[in-house]
């Protein structure tokens, strides 16, 4: 079961055309509620997939939407917690719907809902899918590392299918073969249309760019033409910000033109994506040599405070070399930071822990501790999930769903516990009530009323609440009583 619904996954990343990338996604900060509809919902689906991308929404403050179903249906709209106007997604099938959809920019920071209305022949269901957005950026200067390119920037792009796109709150046809001015990219393109309008067609229907623009810096690169080679390389990087390749070719036309930082900068980006790429290796190996070069020349004209920041550089390109760990550790002692110093040699032992000439520099109390380290493994920060807080409106409407809900004896949920309440404390047991607490578990809300009782003891009754199927499971064995005993 867990193969066919990671293989159902990944079409459905495929098959949409918003997330289809050469470069692929960041699964980490994709949201996806998935799963068969339940009974009693008014379409029987035998698989329902709903996202939304990215999960934590930043500067761009653009989503893309997405809904896949097992069979056809007839329509898909998405509402937002802080819109009520609904969005409606295109499909070319009716199993494959997508959408792209910019936030108003009065949008608060915070845990956001995407409600999704799918509507078959016999009704429709509901699914909700929850993002965060992030305080914007705005008013920061645009960085063409990161995909952003200035106001007068672009390159043409040709759609390749007829598709839907999406401009100023409303959709737009275009049809094969149609040019546009493409102005950045994210899952998506923005593009300027011929009437001068800004919007975003999915990245499916257009002819990706990205690797056109490296081609042609490598083959500027071969005929000596480097700062051509650097603007192309830009170029694609503005597109795919992503793309190792462009990384790496941004760094060897750096190096050939001696801006050896700019090229260290590049090399590191490229590192970060992916460690393994083996040209990135071959780059950062040349570039660590030429700062250790460079530095050593700072060194025999008594300049060390310039020497240990070459070297630094080199122990940054090359973490395990030990030479450059050796040499940025002489250089911080030349200028009276011992201590740096030190940290210095240390480091060096994590990779090289029988170098003679680091454990000469350092007595045995630095070595027990650079032995006692384990070497750290390489790793990509992660930003924690902030859509694991659950939003206002699930967590509303959840509290609703369980306080109208009934137990096994047809109880209201709500007057069932107080009854409960009330007996105990007609019992002379002393409690105190907390109230209700929701909270995210998996897709569903732990919806809890907490109860004090008098040696501050907490007590709670725990439900499992799905706000789309409408279904309430008793979670612990507080509510499976009160469900079958009230």
């Amino acid at each position: 079961m867990k193969r066919i619904i990671a293989g159902l996954i990944v079409t459905l990343l495929v098959a949409t055309g918003a997330l289809a990338l050469k470069g692929g996604i960041d699964r980490e900060n994709l949201s996806l509620k998935a799963g068969p509809t339940q009974p009693g919902e008014a379409l029987s689906l035998v698989w329902v997939e709903s996202l939304i991308y990215p999960s934590v929404v930043r500067d761009e403050r653009v989503v893309s939407l997405g809904v896949r179903t097992a069979a056809p249906v007839k329509a898909v709209n998405a509402t937002f917690d802080f819109a009520a106007a609904p969005v409606n997604l295109t499909s070319h099938d009716g199993t494959v719907w997508s959408a792209a959809f910019k936030l108003p920019g009065k949008v608060a920071a915070g845990v956001h809902v995407a409600r999704y209305q799918i509507s078959g022949q016999r009704g429709s269901i509901q699914r909700s899918v929850e993002f965060f957005v992030e305080n914007s950026g705005q008013g920061r200067t645009a960085d063409i590392s990161h995909g952003e390119v200035y106001k007068n920037a672009g390159w043409p792009l040709t759609v390749s299918a007829s598709c839907t796109a999406f401009s100023l709150d409303a959709n737009r046809h275009l049809r094969a073969g149609q040019v546009l001015t493409s102005i950045a990219k994210m899952t998506w393109y923005k593009v300027v249309f011929d009437d001068g309008k800004e919007g975003w067609v999915s990245a499916v229907n257009v002819k990706e760019p990205a690797e056109d623009f490296c081609l042609l810096g490598e083959r500027a690169e071969k005929a000596g033409k480097f700062q051509v080679a650097e603007e192309y390389y830009q170029q694609a990087l503005a597109i795919d910000a992503a793309l190792v390749s462009a990384h790496v070719g941004l760094a060897r036309s750096y190096l050939a033109t001696g801006q050896n930082d700019a090229a260290a900068e590049a090399v590191k980006k490229a590192l970060r994506l992916d460690d393994r790429d083996i040209e990135a290796r071959v780059v950062a190996n040349r570039l660590a040599e030429s700062f250790m070069t460079t530095g050593r020349h700072k060194v025999r004209a008594g300049n060390w405070q310039a020497a240990s920041g070459q070297f630094r550089q080199a122990t940054e390109l090359r973490p395990d070399s030990a030479g450059a760990w050796l040499e940025l550790g002489n250089s911080l002692a030349a200028v009276g930071l011992n201590q740096a110093a030190k940290d210095a040699w240390v480091a060096g032992l994590k990779s090289a822990p029988l170098d003679r000439n680091l454990r000469a520099k350092l007595g045995g109390r630095e070595i027990a501790i650079a032995e006692a380290r384990a070497p750290l493994p390489t790793t990509t920060a992660r930003v924690a999930k902030p859509a694991a807080v659950v939003s206002p409106l699930i967590a509303n409407d959840s509290l609703q769903l369980l306080k109208n809900g009934k137990t096994n004896k047809g109880t209201r949920i709500e007057a069932a516990l107080k009854s409960v309440v009330a007996l105990t404390k007609s019992l002379g047991t002393p409690i105190a009530e907390k109230g209700w607490q929701v909270k995210k578990q998996g897709e569903k809300a732990l919806v809890s009323y907490l109860c004090a009782q008098g040696g501050g003891a907490l007590e709670s009754f725990d439900w499992l609440v799905d706000v789309d199927t409408r279904q309430v499971l008793p979670h612990n064995d507080n509510a499976r009583l009160l469900m079958s005993r009230w």
